[in-house]
C-alpha cells in the first residue's frame, strides 16, 4: 500500500518534522495551503518558513513531552513568503525509520465547508426517500404525452415530424430517468466523456425555445480532459439546473445565462481530495433566490417558482451518484449554480462500484 498516495487524497493538511524540527515530508493539501513545495522545503528547519514567533513553541513543547501529542484551536501562523494561516493544528509523535512528529489541519474555511458538504449529502438522502413516493404520479403522465405524441406524428407533415421526434426521445429518456432515480433502478453506466458533449447537448436543447429577453452563453476552458461519468446523469443534472436559471431570469427585461467550465487541481469534496476536478458553473444575472428558501433549494417541492420544486433535488442527487457535489451561492445580483466532477481513473472507479 502506497502510504503517501493515500495521505495525499486527505484534505486535512499534513507535515513531518524530524526530530531537529526539519521538514520531512508534507503532503499535497499542505503544499497548496503553504503555496510552496516540497521540493523547497524539505531537510530544512520549520525556522525558514514559519515564523517563530507565531509559535507558542514553550508550551507546545511541554504539552508534546506530557502527553506526546498537543492541539491548538485557532493557531495563527505567519508564513515567511507573507500568507498567514489561522486553522486548528494538532501533533503526535510517530515511529516510521526514526521519531517524527506527525502536524495535521484544516482551516475554518475547509472545516465549514466540509460541514455545509456534509449536510448536503444527508439531506440527499432524505430527498430521495421523497422522491421515491412520486415515482408513480410522474410515470402516469409520461405514458399520457407518448401516446399523444405518437398521435400528432401520424398528422403532422414530414418537415414538423422533428418536434414529435424530440418529444418522444424526451419522454424515452425521462423514464429510463424516472425508472433509475426514484423506482431503485440500475444506476446509469458510467463512460470515458468529453463534458463538453454533455454541455452542448444542453446548450442546444435549452436554445430551442429561450425567451427573447434571455442570452444563453458559453465559456469553455477547451482543455479539459476527460472523464468517467454517466453522461445521461449529467445530462439531465446540468438541464434543471439551466433550466431553473431560464425561469428565474424570466421575469428580467434582459438577462444572461452562462454556462461555464474549468478544471480545479487538488480540489476536496467531503473528506477525500482529488487530484483534479472539474467544474460547470451555470452563472445568471437574474433576481437571486430568496434567503429563506436558499438553506433548502434541494429539498424536493420547495421552490420559489410556479413548479414541482424537484429539478434541483433530482440534480443533486445524480451528481452525487457521480461522486460529485452541485453547491451555489446568491444574492441580489445573480446566482451561480457550480457543478463538481472528480476526474479519477476509469479502473478505479470500477474497482469501487
Amino acid at each position: 500500500m502506497n502510504t503517501k498516495a493515500l495521505l495525499d487524497q486527505l484534505s486535512t493538511a499534513v507535515m513531518l518534522f524530524d526530530t531537529h524540527g526539519r521538514f520531512a515530508y508534507l503532503n499535497q493539501t499542505a503544499e497548496s495551503a503553504l503555496r510552496t513545495t516540497s521540493k523547497v522545503l524539505l531537510g530544512q528547519r520549520y525556522s525558514f518558513f514559519i515564523a517563530s514567533d507565531s509559535l507558542p513553541l514553550r508550551e507546545l513543547l511541554k504539552t508534546l513531552k506530557d502527553n506526546g501529542s498537543f492541539a491548538q484551536d485557532d493557531l495563527r501562523l505567519e508564513l515567511l513568503n507573507g500568507r498567514n494561516i489561522i486553522a486548528n493544528f494538532t501533533g503526535h509523535w510517530i515511529h516510521l525509520d526514526k521519531p517524527y512528529l506527525m502536524v495535521e489541519w484544516q482551516d475554518r474555511q475547509s472545516i465549514k465547508r466540509y460541514q455545509h458538504e456534509l449536510g448536503i449529502l444527508q439531506q440527499n438522502q432524505i430527498n430521495n426517500k421523497l422522491l421515491a413516493q412520486l415515482a408513480h404520479e410522474v410515470k402516469n403522465p409520461l405514458s399520457g404525452i407518448a401516446g399523444a405524441a405518437q398521435l400528432l406524428a401520424l398528422e403532422l407533415p414530414e418537415e414538423q415530424k422533428e418536434f414529435t421526434d424530440i418529444i418522444q426521445h424526451e419522454i424515452e429518456r425521462l423514464s429510463k430517468l424516472v425508472d433509475r432515480m426514484l423506482l431503485g433502478g440500475k444506476k446509469a453506466s458510467k463512460v470515458l466523456t468529453n463534458i463538453h458533449e454533455v454541455t452542448e447537448q444542453v446548450y442546444d436543447f435549452c436554445s430551442i425555445n429561450l425567451p427573447e429577453n434571455i442570452q444563453l452563453k458559453k465559456d469553455y476552458d477547451p482543455s479539459l480532459p476527460e472523464l468517467t461519468i454517466a453522461p445521461e446523469s449529467v445530462y439531465q443534472a446540468l438541464l434543471n439546473v439551466v433550466q431553473n436559471a431560464i425561469e428565474a431570469c424570466a421575469v428580467q427585461k434582459q438577462a444572461n445565462i452562462v454556462i461555464k467550465t474549468r478544471a480545479l487541481p487538488r480540489h476536496s469534496i467531503g473528506i477525500k481530495q482529488y487530484p483534479l476536478t472539474l467544474r460547470i458553473d451555470v452563472i445568471d444575472d437574474g433576481p437571486g433566490i430568496d434567503p429563506a428558501l436558499q438553506p433548502n433549494v434541494f429539498v424536493p417541492l420547495i421552490s420559489g417558482k410556479q413548479s414541482s420544486g424537484l429539478g434541483l433535488g433530482i440534480a443533486q442527487s445524480l451528481i452525487q451518484q457521480q461522486s460529485g457535489i452541485i453547491e451555489f451561492i446568491s444574492d441580489a445580483t445573480g446566482t451561480t449554480f457550480s457543478i463538481y466532477l472528480p476526474v479519477v481513473n476509469h479502473d478505479s472507479e470500477v474497482e469501487q462500484q
